[in-house]
């Protein structure tokens, strides 16, 4: 019987679509034309639709922190709609990124414009 069981649940979990499978979000940060420290913390977090709104999933995804050549590497266990926070000298800076699948690269450039900080892509 014990058996049985595990055998239908591993068969089960083979079955499973691609979409509950990881994607992973990486890449590198730059501030000033040089890679940003390290140590710096990086925060992904799902986006989700309610209502036809799109409302933070509260709580994120994953978080990490940028080694000494500014690079990160983020994972998110479902595709779609991500914002990516850079927290720096005080502030948080966003991105809207997109989990898949398949690792996706997103190598940003922080800057500082009138006081506060943005991110944008390479």
């Amino acid at each position: 019987m014990h058996k049985h069981f595990v055998t239908s649940a591993l068969l089960l979990s083979l079955c499973l679509p691609a979409a509950a499978h990881a994607g992973r979000v990486f890449g590198d940060i730059k501030l000033d034309g040089k890679p940003l420290p390290a140590g710096v913390p990086v925060t992904i977090t799902r986006v989700l639709t309610v209502d036809g709104k799109a409302k933070n999933a509260g709580a994120p995804s994953d978080t990490t922190k940028t080694d000494q050549y500014g690079a990160y590497k983020l994972t998110v266990k479902e595709t779609g709609k991500c914002v990516l926070a850079v927290a720096y000298d005080k502030q948080t800076a966003t991105f809207e990124v997109f989990s898949n699948k398949d690792a996706t690269r997103y190598d940003l450039i922080l800057e500082k414009k009138d006081g506060k900080l943005s991110l944008r892509r390479k």
